[in-house]
C-alpha cells in the first residue's frame, strides 16, 4: 500500500511562498518537477501522517476525481470557520459549488459568460494589451510580469465588469491577496480576511448597474435569467470573486510560463514567430507542460478507493495537474516541450463538470499576448543576471518577477 508507513507526499521543493533565484539553463523549477516524477512513480496516491493530507499524481486516478464530483465535492466551506464575507463568497463560488446547484448556476452565468461573449471582447482586449507592450517597446530590458503578463488580465477584468480605470489597482491588490495561499487549509481562512473590501465594492457597484445599466458584465450578469432563475446579489459578488481569483493570477502565471518556456527552446520562437497558426497548439502544450494551478483541493464524501489505497470519508484530498499532465502512461517522452503533440487532451483547465468556465477567456488572453510579443520581439530571452520570483508550486506555476533581455523586430 502506497503512502501509509511513509512521510507521504510531504511539502513540494519550493513551496515555502513565493521562490525567488537567478535563473538557470535547466527547466525552470526542474526539482520539482522531477520530485513530481518521483511521486507519480512510486505513490501515485500518497498519504502525509504529519498533515492528513492526501496527494494524488498519476493521470488516471486525478480524472478518476475530476469526473466523480459525488465522490469528491468541491465544497470545502465546512472547514473555515463562519464568517459572514465568506459565506457571501462562496455563494456565488461556481468552482466550490456540488450538484445539483453547480449546474442550475453554471447554466445561468454561461448565458452571459459564454464563449461567444468573450470572443466578442478580442478587440477590446488587443487594445489593452497593444498599450502595455507600447510601454516597454524599445526597452532592450524589461521585467515581463510585472510590466505586461499581470497588469493585462487585471485591466481586463476590472474592464469588463465596468470598473473605473482608477480602481485597476484596487483589483490588482485583491486578486494577490485572495490567490496567497488559496490552495489550502489554512489559505481558505485566511482568504477570508481580505474579502470585506472586495465585497462591499461589487455589492455597491451592482447596486449602481441596477440603477443605470451599462454595457457591462455586472450588467449582464443582473440581466441574466434561466426559467424564471436570476442571480441575487450575494451570488454575483461571489461569481466576481471567482473571476479575480481564477482569471488573473492565473493568465499571468501563464503567460510568464509562455516566456519560460521558450527561453529553453528559442529555435521555436522563431517557428511560431514565422507561422503565427502555431500559436494556440504551443498555448496548449505550455498548459500541459506548466498549468497555471499547479493542483486543487476535493473533499472525499465517502469511504472510497483511489489508485489502490483505501481512502476513507472526510478526507482532504490535493490532485496535483501538474504531475498529472506529464504522466508517461499517457504522454510519449512527457518532459519535452513539443508544439506538434496531437491530440493533447492535457488537464490544465480540468475536467469534467468543474472544467474551467474561463478557460476561452484565458486562451485569448494568452493567444493576443503571444501574438503581441512575437510581433514586437525576435528575441525574448531571459536575463540571467537578474533573479527571478516564482509563484509557490503547491498552488500555482509561473513567476511574479520575470527580467527579460528583448531584441525588438
Amino acid at each position: 500500500m502506497h503512502g501509509t508507513e511513509t512521510a507521504g507526499a510531504g511539502p513540494a521543493p519550493g513551496a515555502a511562498g513565493d521562490s525567488t533565484v537567478l535563473p538557470r539553463d535547466a527547466e525552470p523549477q526542474a526539482e520539482f518537477f522531477a520530485w513530481l516524477t518521483r511521486m507519480r512513480e512510486t505513490e501515485p496516491v500518497s498519504f502525509d501522517p504529519t498533515t492528513g493530507l492526501w496527494s494524488v499524481f498519476g493521470r488516471d486516478e486525478a480524472v478518476q476525481v475530476m469526473t466523480h464530483p459525488e465522490t469528491f465535492v468541491n465544497d470545502l466551506s465546512s472547514l473555515t470557520p463562519p464568517q459572514e464575507d465568506y459565506d457571501v463568497f462562496f455563494k456565488g463560488n461556481i468552482a466550490a459549488m456540488d450538484e445539483p446547484r453547480h449546474r442550475q448556476f453554471r447554466q445561468l452565468v454561461q448565458k452571459v459568460f459564454s464563449a461567444r461573449y468573450i470572443a466578442g471582447l478580442e478587440e477590446k482586449l488587443t487594445g489593452i494589451a497593444t498599450g502595455l507592450v507600447d510601454a516597454v517597446t524599445g526597452q532592450r530590458r524589461f521585467d515581463v510580469a510585472e510590466s505586461f503578463a499581470f497588469p493585462f488580465p487585471v485591466t481586463v477584468i476590472a474592464d469588463i465588469l465596468g470598473a473605473e480605470l482608477e480602481d485597476v489597482d484596487r483589483f490588482a491588490e485583491w486578486a494577490s491577496l485572495l490567490h496567497v495561499g488559496s490552495n489550502s487549509l489554512d489559505g481558505l481562512t485566511n482568504a477570508a480576511k481580505h474579502l470585506r473590501s472586495l465585497n462591499a465594492y461589487i455589492f455597491d457597484l451592482i447596486a449602481k448597474r441596477r440603477a443605470e445599466p451599462r454595457d457591462d458584465l455586472i450588467s449582464l450578469l443582473i440581466a441574466a435569467e434561466l426559467e424564471g432563475d436570476r442571480l441575487a446579489d450575494d451570488e454575483i459578488v461571489g461569481f466576481v470573486g471567482v473571476l479575480l481569483m481564477g482569471g488573473i493570477t492565473t493568465t499571468a502565471a501563464l503567460i510568464s510560463n509562455i516566456v519560460l518556456t521558450f527561453d529553453h527552446h528559442p529555435e521555436e520562437w522563431a517557428r511560431v514567430r514565422a507561422d503565427r497558426t502555431l500559436v494556440p497548439k504551443a498555448i496548449e502544450e505550455i498548459v500541459r507542460m506548466r498549468p497555471s494551478f499547479s493542483s486543487f483541493l476535493r473533499m472525499v464524501a465517502e469511504d472510497t478507493e483511489l489508485g489502490g489505497e483505501y481512502v476513507p470519508g472526510g478526507s482532504i484530498m490535493k490532485i496535483w495537474v501538474s504531475s498529472a499532465n506529464r504522466d508517461g502512461a499517457h504522454w510519449q517522452d512527457p518532459d519535452r516541450f513539443d508544439i506538434d503533440r496531437d491530440p493533447n487532451r492535457h488537464n490544465g483547465f480540468g475536467q469534467g463538470i468543474h472544467f474551467c468556465i474561463g478557460a476561452p477567456l484565458a486562451r485569448l488572453e494568452a493567444r493576443i499576448a503571444f501574438d503581441l510579443l512575437l510581433d514586437r520581439f525576435t528575441e525574448l530571452r531571459v536575463d540571467r543576471d537578474r533573479p527571478i520570483t516564482f509563484l509557490d508550486t503547491n498552488d500555482m506555476l509561473g513567476a511574479t518577477r520575470l527580467p527579460v533581455v528583448a531584441v525588438p523586430a
